[in-house]
């Protein structure tokens, strides 16, 4: 059995080994400033996104595992969570450990109110900006309290600003926990099925534009082009969105490749193709148990 550590402990290298590269060309640049040695140092910055986008999309794929390493290992976790190269995508993605399923009033319940609090936060940053001086912390949360417990004392308003960023970071994920829930999924699904299909008929178009120019000149040609990639870049961008949503709640995913019927017939049937092409890891809680430690007893033991 693969281990999600063990691919992470791999990715760490990996990216070790790449930014090292990348510190050693950087220094042979500034000495003499080649234009192949700037090109080569481009090569491996795209080749650490691109790791870096792996990484992201396997932690996805091994879900159910990442929280099982919180459960039975977390110290092990944090270790990781630490790390210089791999650490801070697992940070991005740590509060997906804490989706819960959540009944429909609840949820509907609860995301009114995440909406009201983010208007108070909209609202405090407008009004910090015409504040003069330091911001006062009580008269503050008094007229917001969403911030109450984060706005300790009287601050600067650049420490002010900083602190509402938070809390709104932090709203934004309560949020998304809820709307990846059963009861409130449709919605983001939805919107993000609607602009897929949006692109996908965009791409088309500027597919046919581009044949169209193909040896008619070369700005005609580059701008058809150009705009191709624009497009397909787009419609990328929001199908790897969905991907996660999918990925996010697993039991959802797995209902819906068995066939779910909740949308129109020609949207179901679009959303259920786009979900066959994701495919996320299970693993038998025992069986997984056992191969971790295995994985982590001390040599001698073995």
């Amino acid at each position: 059995m693969t281990l999600l550590i063990d691919y992470l402990e791999e990715a760490s290298a990996c990216l070790a080994e790449k930014s090292s590269r990348v510190q050693k060309l950087d220094s042979q640049y500034k000495k003499v400033f080649d234009r192949d040695i700037r090109r080569e140092m481009g090569i491996v910055k795209r080749e650490i996104r691109k790791k870096r986008a792996e990484v992201l999309n396997t932690l996805l794929l091994n879900l159910e595992e990442f929280n099982y390493l919180k459960k039975y290992f977390p110290d092990l976790l944090a270790v990781f969570m630490e790390d210089e190269y791999v650490g801070k995508i697992l940070s991005k993605k740590s509060w997906l450990l804490d989706f819960r399923q959540v009944a429909p009033k609840e949820a509907a319940a609860k995301l009114e109110q995440l909406a009201k609090w983010r208007n108070q936060l909209k609202d405090a940053k407008k009004f910090i900006k015409k504040w003069v001086g330091k911001v006062e912390a009580k008269p503050f949360i008094a007229t917001y309290p969403v911030l109450r417990g984060h706005l300790l004392k009287d601050m600067e308003k650049s420490d002010a600003i900083h602190i509402i960023d938070n809390v709104e970071k932090g709203l934004k994920k309560e949020g998304w926990l809820l709307l990846i829930t059963d009861s409130l999924i449709k919605i983001p699904i939805n919107k993000f099925i609607t602009k897929i299909s949006k692109f996908k008929y965009e791409e088309l178009v500027a597919h046919n534009d581009f044949k169209r120019t193909m040896g008619r000149g070369t700005v005609s040609e580059t701008a058809a082009l150009r705009k191709l990639e624009k497009i397909k870049s787009r419609k990328e961008h929001y199908e790897n969105i969905l991907t996660q949503i999918l990925l996010a709640n697993p039991s959802y995913l797995r209902k819906l490749k068995r066939g779910g019927n909740w949308l129109s017939k020609n949207r179901s049937s679009a959303l259920e193709k786009f979900a066959e092409r994701i495919v996320p890891r299970t693993v038998k809680e025992r069986s997984w148990l056992n191969e971790m430690e295995k994985r982590l007893k001390p040599e001698n033991d073995k």
